[in-house]
């Protein structure tokens, strides 16, 4: 088994650990043009300039860390039994859709390192206007949206041939931004053939890359300009022991708490089961690739709030505005989809029954709700106030 590269990854490093993998090997023993060894080195390497020069250091890792844990994650992917005692998903894969899924992986969150407004399709679209969003919450909210601009404005000059039609990198970019999505939506639907099985290659790795190695409370306390936001989003990474990889079909996963916190927890450990389930939703795609999710998910503890504790979490109340127990559940929930949620405020009825037929389980909203009492827009720091002064 290799091991990962260090997390302060150097481009070098990073790029000898992608292009030495089996996804990488794959896709280059088929008929690919002669220019894409040097795009996934260009991608690498602009991943790299931009996590130096653009990147919000206060989110969790969306650099070449990240992607070679995806990397790494995709061709350790073991199918489940019936597919060859030594067989991964990569091996069930031809080399053009290995190609492919390696440029989707190495671009689905890149529009989490560049804050330019330029790169939306339509920069006019009021869904995407800052309002009373910072950058960071807008950079979250628009990343995927920026992906094509952010590409096109990156690699067009460079690689004109990747932007003729049916090229590789253009089969890429709408798989990439499908991570996005849920398999019933647009986005994810329309995508031809087995391409919806490689979309949910990418949506299942990244789902599962929420584990202690994308949590370090140095880099919480050092960057006190985050939003708390963010720092929910660090804090919660170290809320899950190991990483997370498939095997035979399988899932597992260990949970920790964060020291001194105890059962007042509970909805953020429900939302957190419920957070792993949602990969069971791409298990018909993935089935076209021999890769299905075997259902459920082995969690541990299976509910309630785990009694081992984080240690690299000791100091988590040391964090200006998560100074209790009270604010860190509300922050927490905050950083969840409101599919893990289950938030009834802003899913449809028909979504809601959806999840729970997999067997998602309910989460006490009760309080984090009681922000939401007028149609008056708030500010972050607003609804957390009124969070705790209502539970």
């Amino acid at each position: 088994m290799r091991v990962l590269p260090d997390p302060e990854i150097s481009l070098r490093d990073a790029a000898d650990f992608i292009c030495d993998s089996s996804l990488c090997r794959a896709a280059l023993s088929g008929v690919t043009p002669p220019e894409y060894a040097v795009l996934v080195w260009d991608i690498i390497a602009a991943v790299h300039r931009l996590t130096v020069s653009c990147h919000l250091p206060e989110f969790t890792d969306h650099g070449l860390a990240h992607l070679c844990s995806l990397v790494d994650r995709i061709c350790r992917w073991t199918p489940p039994p019936g597919g060859g005692a030594r067989s991964t998903v990569v091996d069930e894969l031809e080399p053009n859709e290995c190609a492919v899924l390696l440029l989707a992986t190495l671009l689905h969150d890149i529009g989490m390192l560049s804050q330019r407004t330029e790169d939306l399709d339509d920069p006019t679209d009021p869904r995407w206007t800052r309002g009373y969003r910072e950058t960071a919450n807008w950079v979250r909210k628009t990343h995927i949206p920026r992906i094509g601009g952010l590409v096109t404005r990156l690699f067009r000059i460079s690689h004109p041939a990747f932007f003729a039609p049916d090229s590789l990198l253009l089969r890429a970019i709408p798989i990439a931004k499908a991570h996005g999505s849920w398999p019933w939506q647009a986005d994810f639907a329309s995508l031809p053939g087995r391409d919806s099985a490689l979309a949910s290659v990418v949506a299942v790795a990244d789902l599962l890359d929420e584990d202690s190695n994308r949590c370090d409370t140095k880099t919480l306390v050092q960057h006190r300009q985050g939003t708390l936001l963010n720092k929910a989003h660090w804090i919660r990474r170290g809320l899950t022991a190991d990483r997370v990889l498939v095997e035979g079909g399988q899932v597992h996963v260990r949970l920790l708490r964060p020291p001194g916190t105890a059962s007042q927890l509970a909805p953020v450990y429900a939302a957190l089961r419920n957070h792993y389930r949602l990969t069971l939703l791409y298990s018909a795609a993935l089935e076209q690739i021999n890769a299905g999710l075997l259902a459920p998910i082995h969690l541990n503890p299976p509910d309630g709030v785990p009694l081992v504790e984080a240690t690299n979490l000791g100091d988590w109340n040391d964090i200006p505005g998560l100074e209790t127990q009270s604010a860190l559940v509300f922050h927490l929930l905050s950083s969840f989809m409101a599919e893990a949620t289950l938030d009834d405020q802003k899913l449809p009825r028909e979504t809601i029954d959806r999840l729970r037929a997999q067997g998602f389980e309910p989460v006490d909203l009760a309080s984090f709700q009681a922000t939401r009492g007028s149609r008056e827009r708030r500010s972050p720091e607003e609804l957390a106030f009124r969070a705790l002064i209502s539970a």
